[in-house]
């Protein structure tokens, strides 16, 4: 009896597995295709294993990384970014390097499509990880980029400001500057004034005037490798090649590093 349930459930679980993989793939392309983003970290890090790469081969570790590089980057073995791509994964391999869901230096980026004000608008949403408690983490908007949130006048307005004896009349015209033309505002800040995108995009959200309807792209921005900047995407296709992959590798000093990560981060 135990012998039969013991057979029964490994035909049950073999079944599920079939149920999982999507049609287009077959079950040797579903099980090299990396579905999930923290199915990537894992293979980054060495936690799982890629089918179809020799452990005994001496350079098993160096091919585990460039098996998660998008195939469709390069054009030849002799290709400068290809050359680039040996170097990036010897140097992890080296060095042991793994990244982490918890890391404070990787992040997504989202184009969104959205509505604002009746009419169809796009954008950039940088999220990143943030801790809650002990092994608790979500997602926070740190960063928002679009037109929508520059507060760019549409004129040019040289009589849009406040006059020097304003103060007089107990500042009267503060009226007149929010029911003239809405978009004139910022010519009445003073002139090292910033705009904050980001608050912009609260704002509107907090008001109701902006609706975000899907996100088009979305890629995951790595920082955890010394000298170098990478990011994945995910490809949909019937090749082995395919899911969560590097689309795009940048080697740059630190100081460019810290400029980006500044940028992003505020």
């Amino acid at each position: 009896m135990k012998l039969l349930f013991t057979i029964l459930l490994l035909f049950i679980c073999e079944l599920y597995v079939h149920a999982q993989i999507p049609p287009f793939l077959n079950e040797n392309q579903f099980r090299a295709s990396i579905n999930l983003v923290d199915d990537f970290m894992a293979r980054f890090n060495g936690n799982k294993d890629r089918q179809g790469i020799n452990k005994k081969d001496k350079n098993y570790e160096i091919n585990k990384i460039l098996f998660l590089f998008n195939g469709k980057m390069f054009k030849s073995y002799e290709d400068s970014l290809f050359i680039e791509a040996q170097k990036f994964s010897d140097f992890i391999a080296k060095n042991k390097i793994k990244i982490l869901y918890s890391d404070t230096t990787w992040f997504a980026k989202a184009k969104c499509h959205g509505n604002f004000a009746g009419k169809e608008v796009e954008f950039l949403l940088y999220l990143s990880v943030e801790k809650r408690r002990e092994q608790m983490y979500k997602w926070v908007i740190t960063k928002a980029v679009g037109d929508i949130f520059k507060l760019k006048p549409t004129h040019h307005a040289t009589k849009a400001m406040l006059m020097p004896d304003d103060h007089e009349t107990n500042f009267m015209s503060l009226n007149r500057i929010t029911t003239e033309k809405d978009d004139y505002i910022t010519y009445y800040a003073n002139k090292n004034f910033h705009v904050d995108e980001t608050s912009i995009f609260f704002a509107l959200v907090y008001n109701g005037l902006l609706d975000i309807e899907y996100v088009s792209d979305l890629q995951f921005v790595f920082f955890q490798v010394p000298g170098y900047i990478f990011s994945i995407k995910y490809f949909e296709r019937e090749t082995d090649n395919s899911g969560w992959l590097i689309n795009s590798l940048e080697k740059v000093s630190d100081r460019e590093k810290e400029n980006k990560l500044n940028y992003i981060f505020n």
